[in-house]
């Protein structure tokens, strides 16, 4: 006879098993689309509020996929095993390059293991490989790894990748540490690193993901009022912003604390290469030529970083020369940075924040009406510093500076500063200058 205790365990387990929810991966999961990075397509897969149910993942309808984007389903697996689901995946048969393929290459078939035993890593292609960062041992053997996974590509490009993504790992140690407990034990929960060369185009492509506090929260905690995770992401890049606030942190004793990003970001710039940095719903898009930003309509709860880089043998460069101009150019921002706010000044890096070409009118408008107008309203000057800087539109220009300057009037030849600019730059804002101090000065020129 069934004694009682039976009975109710099977009823609980015919409930649980009813309440089971199936995600089913899309046919594509990747964030390419048309050569241009998509992040809400794979973001809005993510249901975060799954609790205490069974949780099944159906790979079998996905034809395509790329690493980068299922590594973050294996963080997002982890999240909702804390949340006390159990999970499982409905895998296809091989076939190139379908998505149970690619979870199969990846070695995630093991990611719980990975997540409470730490002397267990991810069995991933060496082609493919994908490591859970949790320790200093972990830290060596990812770079161990990459230095031998671009020992063909030049000591030069093998020397600035590892600083890259030696620096996007620290960060990791920052604002990415995040615990759970598993039978009475606590553990941290991995972060990840995945880089893959695809030869055809040339390309070495690389994530590092996390499940931490993410940039907002992090860089809040010496820059309250942040107002979105974009401005939070934009202002983390900017020199000697993004360094630890707690003491007790080992990143804080390192001499370069808030310069890592900084720095990583452009010299992926000089490589031609592209950086998007996600955090919360911020999206945040470095390129060569300029960075942008906006709101994504999907989250994500920690921080994820996704690296392109053209490995063009034919590009000459130093890594020491690099950073050397880069940290000079980085202690001048500092000291002007720290010169305006003696003197009651806004400082504006117009590379940092705008890119080589600064010419996105809504770029300019967002940063006019967070920053500008409210600063000069406060009494302040405003200096803007035009430094690598090649082109920016008048429309751009027009947008940033046509309402503060209407709104100032005649002082505004005194308020206003503009240094580094190019000849055609000057110009158009000593044209913008003249145009909004007339008598009557023209109204379209507010938008």
């Amino acid at each position: 006879m069934t004694s009682m205790r039976d009975q109710l365990y099977g009823i609980k387990r015919k409930m649980r098993k009813d309440s089971k929810v199936t995600l089913v991966l899309p046919s594509e999961f990747t964030f390419n689309r048309s050569e241009v990075k998509h992040f809400d397509h794979v973001l809005s897969f993510f249901n975060w509020k799954l609790r205490d149910i069974p949780v099944e993942i159906d790979f079998r309808l996905c034809s395509s996929a790329n690493y980068q984007a299922v590594s973050l389903l294996i963080l997002y697996c982890w999240k909702i095993k804390q949340q006390g689901c159990t999970v499982s995946f409905l895998l296809d048969n091989e076939t190139d390059p379908n998505g149970s393929r690619v979870w199969r290459m990846l070695g995630a078939q093991g990611l719980f293991a990975v997540s409470t035993d730490p002397k267990v890593n991810f069995n991933s292609n060496e082609h493919k490989p994908l490591f859970a960062i949790r320790n200093s041992d972990d830290f060596k053997a990812a770079l161990q790894s990459l230095d031998a996974f671009t020992l063909n590509f030049g000591v030069e490009y093998q020397k600035t990748l590892r600083y890259v993504i030696s620096e996007l790992l620290y960060n990791v140690h920052e604002h990415g540490a995040s615990d759970f407990h598993w039978r009475g034990k606590r553990y941290p929960t991995p972060s990840i690193l995945q880089f893959t060369w695809y030869e055809r185009a040339n390309e070495l492509h690389f994530i590092v993901g996390d499940l931490g506090v993410g940039v907002k929260n992090h860089i809040g905690k010496a820059h309250p009022g942040l107002s979105s995770d974009e401005e939070a992401i934009r202002l983390a890049i900017q020199p000697e912003i993004s360094g630890t606030f707690t003491t007790q942190d080992p990143y804080a004793t390192r001499n370069n604390a808030g310069m890592g990003l900084f720095i990583s970001s452009n010299i992926l710039k000089k490589l031609r290469g592209d950086m998007h940095i996600i955090s919360g719903n911020g999206a945040v898009h470095i390129s060569p030529i300029d960075t942008t930003g906006k709101s994504l309509d999907f989250s994500w709860p920690g921080t994820f970083v996704l690296v392109t880089v053209r490995l063009d043998r034919g590009t000459e460069f130093a890594l020491d020369a690099m950073m050397s101009e880069f940290r000079d150019h980085a202690k001048a921002e500092i000291a002007a940075r720290t010169n305006a706010a003696t003197i009651q000044q806004l400082y504006v890096g117009m590379y940092n924040y705008f890119g080589t070409n600064a010419d996105i009118k809504s770029e300019a408008i967002r940063y006019r009406d967070k920053y500008i107008i409210p600063a000069l309203s406060e009494g302040k000057s405003l200096l803007l510093d035009f430094t690598d800087v090649d082109s920016s539109t008048h429309s751009f220009l027009n947008a940033l500076l046509a309402t503060p300057i209407m709104r100032l009037g005649l002082i505004a030849y005194k308020k206003i500063r503009i240094v580094n600019a190019t000849k055609e730059i000057r110009e158009t804002i000593d044209y913008i200058l003249d145009d909004n101090t007339a008598d009557e000065p023209n109204n379209s020129q507010q938008s």
